[in-house]
């Protein structure tokens, strides 16, 4: 028992570390960025292509592909570190808060959405939609079964085959929840695809490094200074 407080202790400050050290993330986002741009770079054989001419498999790429997919835990905490700054109003690092007792909101609402492009760049091929639908319909099924009483289902008995209905109940719930889910994830995916291009993720690296650095090693955000 003892040593489960401790291992929630631990997990506890690690969390509320990330929520006071945006910046720190900001910093590693431009690192994410920068597998991007190379990895990307080299699959599309363009700076500026759209298209992919065939999967590199050099020892490079692999790596990169490795490390951007390493982006999904980085994307996480980025989400944890701007959702936490922008509700408890938390600086994004301790020089920052020194100067300025609030978040940064532009450094908080840009991690939030990298950090969800970060969660589905790894997942662009699998058909997340469907998976989706056929949990929903499987659960729904699952919930109803257990909750509607006998005698209800001998009063459905008199329509139709209770079973039949929960097969036309899961159906159209795993379409219904498919659809829905293959809309909203499509856009992400979208986002995620964007983001990634190259001479989009040039600019997330440069601004990650310039940014991270600015927060973390002096305490300024860009956006301040700009205004």
């Amino acid at each position: 028992m003892i040593f489960q407080i401790e291992y929630w202790i631990y997990i506890s400050a690690f969390f509320n570390w990330v929520s006071e050290s945006a910046g720190i993330f900001v910093l590693l986002t431009g690192v994410i960025a920068l597998t991007w741009l190379g990895f990307e770079r080299k699959r599309r054989g363009s700076f500026f292509g759209r298209k992919s001419d065939g999967e590199n498999t050099s020892v490079v790429s692999s790596l990169l592909r490795f490390i951007s997919y390493f982006g999904v835990v980085i994307g996480i905490l980025n989400i944890w570190a701007g959702a936490m700054g922008l509700i408890l109003d938390i600086p994004p690092s301790f020089k920052y808060g020194a100067i300025s007792p609030h978040a940064d909101h532009f450094t908080c609402i840009f991690l939030i959405v990298v950090g969800i492009a970060m969660l589905f760049k790894p997942i662009n091929d699998l058909p997340l939609s469907s998976i989706i639908g056929l949990i929903a319909g499987s659960a729904t099924v699952f919930i109803l079964a257990l909750l509607v009483p006998d005698s209800a289902v001998e009063f459905i008995a008199i329509w139709i085959n209770p079973k039949l209905l929960l097969i036309i109940i899961f159906v159209i719930v795993t379409a219904i929840v498919g659809l829905a889910a293959k809309f909203s994830i499509g856009v992400l995916q979208t986002i995620s695809k964007f983001i990634s291009w190259p001479p989009i993720a040039f600019v997330i690296m440069v601004f990650g490094f310039v940014q991270g650095i600015m927060l973390w090693g002096f305490g300024i955000s860009i956006l301040a200074n700009i205004l």
